[in-house]
């Protein structure tokens, strides 16, 4: 139970900071991604965690804010917005310099800034 405990911690400390695009993975839905939401939107898709909960993010061609909260068992962040509009990203892998998220059909690889 304590090592769980750690790890969640440990998870939800390499999350907390500013990521910033680099590539979309799987190359069906960058290049459909790339022809139908413009290569500029995906490009500057950047997520800021931070740790009380709150989040910035230029995410889906739109400027968010609001609560985030992470789940070690399902590896899934929720976002909820200002707005409360809500989104859910799957983390594929997790580094303390690296996130791999599943938005919709997409795979983007983020590195921490």
């Amino acid at each position: 139970m304590i090592v769980s405990l750690t790890l969640n911690a440990q998870s939800i400390e390499n999350l907390q900071g500013k990521w910033i695009f680099k590539k979309a993975l799987n190359k069906e839905v960058d290049d459909l991604g790339r022809q139908t939401l413009k290569a500029d939107i995906i490009n500057k898709m950047t997520f800021e965690f931070k740790s009380n909960s709150e989040f910035n993010a230029f995410a889906f061609g739109q400027n968010m804010n609001g609560k985030w909260s992470f789940n070690e068992k399902t590896k899934l962040i929720t976002l909820i917005t200002s707005e409360k509009e809500e989104f859910n990203l799957s983390i594929l892998k997790l580094t303390e310099t690296e996130v791999i998220l599943k938005l919709g059909l997409g795979e983007f690889l983020m590195k921490k800034i």
